[in-house]
């Protein structure tokens, strides 16, 4: 079972750095609709096919063919068709989600499979997405777990969504719950509770054993296990996900500046040391990112 669910997590995370489907499904709807056809199709014809205007078609087209998963063809070149590396990238992603013989399905369905079709996977494939930055988010921090305002803010949606994303992982009768859900007083709402005279708990998730097995199974635990800079800066912030180092750092930078600011108006004279120790030390940061994350 922990194969399954990492070879889909792997799948759908790379398929993802191929076509963004979280944010629009039209290359997709494209890229399935190329797959279902037998011959090389053109933009107006595809357009046709998905409803679309022909301008968005254009667009999704050339960055599709950037990635490598579409190319032209015809004698003036203004054909299009997948390349190998499109069709063995749905190939394997149909595998993945278990829909079976992609090539009768698609021959059953032709043109109206692109759209619908589409519409049907990014209902799958985006809620796995998550699941797979949640798994990191959680996997990294130092309790192996987080208030869901802040795995809200590190996967980029509301926190309603993302609970009902992860509740068929939450629920202990599942064969797949990776996550406990429990309720827990923080500071913040400590402070809030004294002040108001209230009695506020605010929900956090954490990875279960079967969790914290998956996660280790993931190419995300192996880059940060053979990256030693990465493991310093996942220990000092407690986490992975870049935009969450991100928010960390620029808490330290406000708090720096405010320091060297007050150290320059109080004692001019080491104005120039002080900002040079806050340039060296933003130089060696931004280089340790950097290389971090490559």
């Amino acid at each position: 079972m922990l194969n399954e669910i990492q070879l889909k997590l792997e799948k759908i995370r790379e398929f993802d750095s191929l076509i963004d489907f979280a944010r629009s499904s039209l290359q997709l709807d494209i890229v399935l609709y190329l797959a279902s056809t037998n011959t090389p199709q053109s933009a107006a014809d595809i357009a046709k096919a998905l409803g679309q205007r022909k301008k968005p078609i254009l667009d999704a087209l050339r960055k599709l063919e950037i990635k490598g998963l579409v190319k032209r063809t015809g004698t003036r070149e203004d054909l299009y068709e997948l390349t190998e590396l499109g069709r063995n990238t749905i190939d394997d992603l149909m595998i993945v989600l278990g829909f079976g013989d992609m090539k009768q399905m698609l021959k059953n369905v032709h043109r109206r499979y692109g759209k619908i079709q589409a519409r049907d996977m990014v209902r799958i494939v985006v809620p796995v997405n998550y699941l797979h930055d949640v798994l990191v988010a959680l996997g990294t921090s130092r309790t192996h777990e987080l208030p869901l305002s802040t795995l809200s803010q590190i996967v980029g949606i509301s926190e309603q969504r993302l609970s009902m994303y992860l509740e068929p992982y939450v629920n202990p009768r599942s064969e797949v719950r990776l996550f406990k859900k429990i309720r827990k007083e923080t500071w913040k709402t400590k402070i809030k509770n004294i002040l108001f005279g209230t009695r506020h708990t605010e929900v956090f998730y954490r990875l279960t054993g079967l969790g914290q097995e998956t996660f280790y199974r993931l190419t995300t635990y192996t880059k940060i296990k053979n990256n030693a800079i990465l493991r310093y800066l996942v220990k000092i912030f407690g986490n992975y996900n870049p935009k969450y180092v991100i928010r960390k750092l620029s808490i330290v930078s406000i708090l720096l500046a405010a320091i060297v600011l007050s150290a320059v108006i109080v004692v001019p004279e080491f104005s120039a040391i002080m900002l040079s120790i806050w340039s060296s030390f933003y130089m060696i940061l931004g280089t340790l990112f950097l290389l971090a994350y490559k």
